[in-house]
């Protein structure tokens, strides 16, 4: 199965909301990306990339990512992209 990277944006979050966001999507095998996107004013970031640590179906991550981002109790939107697989 592939693994998956997907950006979150909580809508109207503090840092306090982010972290328990990163906490969830630790806890479902993701990891979050260092690069974090900064909302077009430059004020703090809005959305957060995760990287999937194992290998899930779509279905699966789907259902994750949703769990993890309504844990903050913001409204959300999120993108989900599946990583490359190399042939060697």
């Amino acid at each position: 199965m592939p693994k998956f990277t997907t950006s979150i944006r909580l809508q109207g979050a503090n840092e306090k909301d982010y972290a328990v966001l990163t906490r969830e999507m630790r806890k479902n095998s993701f990891n979050p990306v260092s690069e974090n996107k900064k909302n077009s004013s430059g004020g703090p970031d809005t959305t957060f990339v995760f990287d999937s640590t194992s290998h899930k179906s779509l279905l699966d991550t789907t259902a994750v990512v949703s769990l993890a981002a309504a844990t903050t109790g913001k409204k959300y939107s999120f993108t989900v992209i599946r990583e490359k697989t190399r042939v060697d």
